[in-house]
């Protein structure tokens, strides 16, 4: 009998600055480009006003891009072609992470609030892009971003996930609560980036792992948290 793919662990991974260290700085520079999409679309001459703008509409509304469409109808696709239209060569090669995905048993996927091709692009540039079998991305969460409930809801529903046999990886700690809710293990990716941490500590207890080393990690801590996991 050939068993379920639902009876599998899955393994379910975030992409900027989880994947790839944040001292690769990609998100400079997608961080720049949202400021002269939003500095372009309204018609603003000041730069500060359009970044006061861009970081206004992420917290009110969870990403800028939400804001944009909230608040100005803006098209998703022209934005995130704009945003991601980056030099992905700061990303090198990494043929440890690479070989720990080939050891690590069970599904893999990438949950973003990026776009597809950005992730293809970036998961190409790391040689690893053999081993997943989705990307679900903020398109297809219908645009609603991490850390919102519903979109840990649909990619959960979409790709038949088990939350208890699911292990979440994230560089941000606020997205990994909605994880644990669900009944998912998590782990931290941890970076310097104050923002990634904002309002966090790292000590709260929906965050059940963490690491520095997420290829040392997976070779070493892995299966460890799959059995932890309830199968």
């Amino acid at each position: 009998m050939t068993r379920s793919r639902t009876s599998e662990p899955a393994w379910l991974f975030d992409l900027d600055n989880t994947l790839y260290p944040a001292s690769c700085r990609l998100f400079d520079q997608v961080d720049r480009r949202m400021g002269e999409f939003v500095q372009q679309t309204l018609g603003l001459t000041d730069p500060s006003e359009a970044r006061r703008i861009q970081k206004q509409y992420l917290r009110e509304h969870g990403t800028t891009l939400r804001g944009l469409m909230d608040r100005h109808d803006v098209s998703p696709e022209s934005y995130l072609a704009y945003v991601h239209a980056i030099d992905l060569s700061p990303v090198p090669p990494n043929p440890n992470l690479d070989a720990a995905l080939a050891d690590l048993p069970g599904r893999k996927l990438i949950f973003t609030n990026g776009s597809v091709p950005h992730a293809e692009g970036v998961l190409d540039r790391l040689g690893i892009a053999r081993h997943f079998e989705a990307v679900f991305d903020i398109a297809a969460a219908a645009y609603t971003p991490k850390p919102d409930p519903d979109a840990y809801r649909q990619v959960v529903r979409k790709h038949a996930l088990r939350p208890e046999a699911t292990v979440f990886f994230d560089d941000m700690p606020r997205n990994l609560a909605p994880a644990a809710e669900m009944g998912m293990t998590t782990v931290w990716v941890v970076s310097d980036s104050e923002w990634a941490r904002l309002g966090h500590t790292g000590d709260e207890p929906f965050i059940h792992h963490r690491t520095e080393d997420l290829a040392g990690w997976l070779a070493g801590r892995a299966l460890a948290a799959c059995t932890a996991a309830k199968a």
